[in-house]
C-alpha cells in the first residue's frame, strides 16, 4: 500500500516583506502548505459587524500574533515560523521564546536546493533560503535564517535569533553569538568567535574575535560608530 505524508500546515507570524517569502519558500518544499497570517497591525476583529477579511498573496490574516498560541491548541495549524525581520531581532527572540513556553510548535524550513551534512544541527523555527550550503558538525541554534546561497562551513555555531544575509560565508570552526546580522557578503575567516548582538556591514572581511554589541565593516574589518 502507497502511503501519501501529509502536509505540514503553516501559519505565518508577519505578513510583511519576510513573512511573504517565508511563504513562498515553503510552498517550494513539498512538505508545508502555507494556511494563514498572523499580524497586529493588519488583523481586524473577525466578530465586529463591519469585518472585512484581509488577505496577504492569497492567504488570509486571521488575527493578531496574540491568537496563534490558542489556535494551534485548537488545530488551526500545526506549525509557525516568525516574520520578524532582523531589524527587530531583540523583539522576535522575545516573541519566540514567549510563544515557545505557551506551547506554540516552530517548524524547520529548509528549502530542497540547499545542501546540509546529516551531521548537522538545525534548532527549531530556523529557515535555510534556496542555495545554502550547511557543512558537517554545524549548529543552527533556534530561530536563525540563513538567506540566499549562505557557506557555514564545519562545527560552527550560529547563536539563536541571528539573521545572515545573501551569501554570507563562514569558514570552519567560526562562533556567532545571538541576536547577530551579518551583511550581504560577509566573510568570517576560521575558528573566530563574535558575541552576541554583533553587526556587518556589506562585504566585511572578519579576521579576529569580536565580544560582540558593535559595527564591523570593511576589509579587514573594524568596529564602527
Amino acid at each position: 500500500m502507497v502511503t501519501t505524508r501529509k502536509a505540514t500546515r503553516l501559519a505565518i507570524l508577519g505578513a510583511g516583506d519576510l513573512g511573504r517569502q517565508l511563504a513562498h519558500h515553503a510552498r517550494a518544499t513539498g512538505g508545508f502548505t502555507p494556511t494563514c497570517f498572523y499580524d497586529d497591525t493588519l488583523a481586524t476583529d473577525p466578530d465586529a459587524p463591519d469585518a472585512r477579511r484581509t488577505e496577504v498573496d492569497g492567504l488570509p490574516v486571521v488575527g493578531p500574533l496574540a491568537r496563534s498560541t490558542e489556535d494551534a491548541h485548537a488545530g488551526r495549524f500545526d506549525a509557525a515560523l516568525l516574520g520578524i525581520g532582523y531589524r527587530h531581532l531583540a523583539a522576535r527572540e522575545r516573541l519566540f521564546d514567549e510563544l515557545e513556553v505557551e506551547g506554540l510548535p516552530f517548524a524547520t524550513l529548509v528549502h530542497p536546493s540547499c545542501i546540509v551534512d546529516p551531521a548537522a544541527r538545525i534548532g527549531p523555527g530556523s529557515v535555510l533560503y534556496p542555495g545554502c550550503i550547511v557543512d558537517a558538525g554545524v549548529t543552527l541554534e533556534p530561530n536563525v535564517l540563513l538567506n540566499l546561497g549562505c557557506v557555514v562551513a564545519h562545527d560552527s555555531t550560529i547563536g539563536a535569533h541571528s539573521f545572515l544575509a545573501p551569501g554570507v560565508q563562514l569558514a570552519g570552526c567560526v562562533e556567532v553569538g545571538r541576536r547577530s546580522f551579518l551583511g550581504i557578503g560577509t566573510v568570517v575567516i576560521d575558528h573566530v568567535r563574535l558575541g552576541d548582538d554583533l553587526r556587518t556591514g556589506g562585504g566585511a572581511v572578519v579576521v579576529a574575535d569580536d565580544p560582540g554589541d558593535s559595527l564591523l565593516v570593511g576589509v579587514p574589518a573594524r568596529r564602527v560608530g
